[in-house]
């Protein structure tokens, strides 16, 4: 496969965005709306006159497909396009499509065919195993296969779940609910990438001169500040995006400095707190309408892993209780590096700040006594703050490692990953990826390229969109967008999906090993798309249980760990040569350090998502108090008073009550990675068994049967390291877990499920 880079931008408004037909102009929109609702209107037409059968839930599912095409493609325009206008009439279709959708959930006419149909099957099917004494014997009564069969059943719980099954007072008031949730979940998100929201960091004084040593490529994003009233003296401005915050915190010798750039991150868009605590409140208003104790209860009732939050507590608190060691360990390591790195590391009440953080914390109970042991335990002087994390971790990287890792970018093309991301899933799955032209108008911004996949038996797969540069008023984070699912049509063809990879590398070609994981990350989700082979839209993908959603893309980002896998494509841009196995142990070496912090970061990010779902969310200084309280309980740095670690946390939108799903991922991606691909990470044979067992039934197979499937003893390839670890069923913790082992990979905790975190453990060198 030969690459090519593409470096002219089609306008946009010389048609087709996206590869959409009739969508070349930004008001085009509005015509593609009009025209999906025409469609849809007809469609339930159809399903209110049908008469019951599986035919209703094709029709259900038409409508969602119709609909999905329009709503996905605005919802990435909104969040991607270069052009202002485009954005803009982008997300006034998401706001009229998804009040649309609305109406169509809380449709009583088409609940009713709907409901009719699935009792119709029922009955026929009790009927007929009666008579021939045998269960299911009508399997397909009314034309249900298994798969449309869940599918109506889904489609059933979705409408109840929007309440259209309630008396009409509530059933509108829901209906205001989630409208409301979902305009909230759009301003959050905007304003995390809305510089009038962010607004600036200025650094006057000490600051300002502090700034002036930091590398020129950051100081060009600064500008000058003239004097302030009442003799402030004259400074400097810095964007206070994440990306130039970040940067700050990892390169400031300078703690006042540090600590500037980190509130700034942790204390805007102040306007979120706000949409976050009225968000919440809606959220809990909705589980009540319905009947749950609690949002994070009813978004895990019914087809998640979880299905219930107790399983996740549970899952939580053991992860909890693993770390812990390994946590006070690296804090412990921090501590030395601050005070080599920073002269004797003083406090940050010696540098002229105030010293009121977590470290003082006497909050008890589960792992937070021995790691603030650990930070109690601190020679005089010598205390690590939050802000530190970020420069002590860049600062472990010095020497002969740092110039070892310095260099690994050179090894690491941006072609050539794509290339070795080819040749891999090809070896391993008969995948091809080919660059194909962009259409006139097809494309958003400069450098945007598209992919075509095609199987070897198969044939062609679909479409992948790579968007992958930085600029302004783009989605601030990796992601995977979904344009169109994949499902069988009528005539018997296959709809193929188009998916788009977005990503914010800065304009080289070099990529940081970060990069080149973020990119096997997001390409496992576009392989989840494209690899399904679901009758139904609704199952397509990852339109699959939450806590699901993520293995994929986590099992992939492991190849880019693998010496293996690397030489596919590692090589050094001017000569050629492969990576040197001394930068090889570098890497994984600087993989391995303070692992356990940054898992313990997003266990923390996990608790504060179930504690704002929980049966009792807080709000305003309530919320601020408990998430407070949180911090000082399971960080080992303590927390920064005055701070929200969650203000930028745009994950508590798409993923209210799942964020645990990336831990899940975590830990069932090991194992199978131990279980099948540990020996030969390009084989066939595995390879084949990931793309039957795990990609091709997108949602149309339970969740946790999915996983014995997966990871049952018979599903091995041969032998494996997880098979051979003390704690790989789970049997010698189950005490302490509170759950019972299951299988060979899950617990079953109060009627849900959760993995055994071992396999992670011993995959980040975090096993005790």
């Amino acid at each position: 496969m030969v690459l090519r880079r593409l470096s002219s931008w089609l306008a946009p408004g010389r048609g087709g965005f996206a590869g959409i037909p009739g969508l070349s102009r930004p008001r085009d929109w509005q015509t593609l709306a009009r025209d999906a609702v025409a469609q849809c209107e007809a469609l339930v037409g159809e399903v209110v006159r049908s008469p019951p059968s599986a035919a209703v839930v094709r029709l259900l599912d038409n409508i969602s497909d119709t609909l999905c095409q329009v709503l996905d493609a605005a919802e990435f325009c909104r969040n991607v396009h270069a052009d202002e206008e485009w954005r803009r009439q982008a997300q006034q279709v998401c706001i009229e499509l998804s009040g649309y959708v609305q109406e169509l959930n809380t449709h009583f006419g088409i609940y009713s065919a709907l409901v009719r149909s699935l009792e119709q099957h029922e009955a026929a099917s009790a009927a007929a195993a009666a008579a021939a004494g045998a269960a299911g014997a009508a399997g397909a009564a009314g034309g249900f296969t298994p798969e449309a069969l869940l599918v109506g059943r889904m489609l059933r719980r979705d409408f109840e779940r929007y309440g259209v099954h309630l008396p009409r007072e509530q059933r509108d008031r829901m209906a205001a609910l989630v409208q409301r949730s979902q305009q909230l979940g759009m301003v959050i998100t905007q304003n995390v990438v809305d510089p009038r929201q962010l607004g600036t960091l200025e650094l006057r004084g000490p600051l300002a001169v502090a700034a002036q040593q930091l590398p020129l490529a950051l100081q060009k994003k600064f500008r000058p500040l003239p004097p302030g009233g009442g003799g402030l003296p004259g400074g400097l401005a810095a964007p206070a995006d994440t990306p130039t915050l970040h940067a700050l915190m990892r390169g400031a010798r300078d703690e006042r400095l540090r600590r500037a750039a980190f509130e700034a991150c942790q204390r805007q868009p102040a306007a979120n707190l706000a949409a976050l605590d009225a968000l919440v409140e809606a959220r809990h208003e909705v589980a009540a309408l319905m009947g749950f104790p609690s949002y994070a209860a009813y978004q895990l009732d019914s087809f998640s892993l979880a299905g219930m939050p107790s399983a996740v507590v549970a899952f939580l608190e053991r992860l909890t209780s693993e770390l812990a060691p390994k946590c006070a360990a690296e804090l412990a390591e921090m501590r030395e590096l601050k005070r080599l790195h920073l002269g004797g590391g003083t406090a940050a009440g010696d540098s002229g700040t105030s010293s009121t953080f977590g470290a003082s914390s006497t909050a008890g109970g589960g792992s937070t006594s021995g790691e603030q042991r650990a930070q109690g335990s601190s020679p005089p002087g010598v205390q690590v703050q939050p802000w530190d994390r970020q420069f002590l971790a860049q600062a472990a990287r010095s020497g002969e490692d740092a110039a070892k890792l310095n260099a690994l970018p050179e090894y690491f093309e941006l072609e050539r990953v794509v290339e070795g991301l080819g040749e891999l899933l090809r070896r391993s799955m008969g995948v091809g990826l080919k660059e194909v032209p962009l259409e006139a108008g097809e494309g958003w911004a400069p450098g945007v390229r598209k992919l075509e996949a095609t199987h070897d038996a198969d044939g062609f797969l679909g479409t992948i969109y790579l968007d992958l540069h930085r600029r302004p008023h783009k989605f601030p984070s990796a992601a995977h967008f979904t344009l169109r699912c994949g499902r069988r049509r009528a005539d018997g063809s296959y709809q193929t999906p188009i998916v788009a990879l977005v990503a914010n590398m800065a304009q080289h070609s070099s990529l940081a090993v970060s990069e080149v994981e973020m990119l096997f990350h997001e390409f496992g989700h576009a392989l989840n798309s494209l690899l399904s082979r679901t009758e139904y839209q609704h199952l397509s993908g990852t339109r699959g249980p939450l806590d699901m959603v993520e293995v994929p893309s986590h099992t992939l980002e492991l190849f880019a760990h693998d010496p293996r896998v690397l030489s596919l494509f590692a090589r050094h841009r001017a000569t050629g040569d492969p990576l040197p196995p001394a930068l090889l142990r570098a890497l994984e070496a600087s993989r391995r350090r303070f692992v356990a912090l940054d898992q313990q970061q997003q266990l923390q990010y996990c608790l504060i998502d179930q504690l704002l779902h929980g049966p009792d969310p807080p709000t305003g200084q309530r919320a601020a108090d408990a998430v407070a309280e949180l911090m000082r309980t399971h960080s080992a740095l303590g927390h920064a008073e005055g701070c929200h670690p969650h203000i930028r946390f745009t994950h508590l939108v798409g993923y209210g009550a799942t964020y645990y799903s990336y831990l899940y991922a975590q830990c069932l991606a090991a194992r199978i990675w131990q279980d099948h691909l540990a020996e030969d990470p390009t084989s066939r044979e595995a390879g084949e068994l990931l793309r039957h067992r795990l990609l091709q039934p997108g949602g149309a197979k339970e969740a946790h049967c999915m996983v014995e499937d997966l990871l049952s003893p018979a599903s091995h390839l041969g032998k494996h390291s997880s098979s051979s670890g003390s704690d790989s069923s789970g049997s010698s913790s189950s005490g302490s877990s509170g759950g019972t082992a299951r299988g060979d990979a899950l617990y079953h905790a109060e009627g849900g499920y959760y993995p055994d975190p071992s396999a992670m453990l011993r995959q980040q060198g975090l096993h005790v």
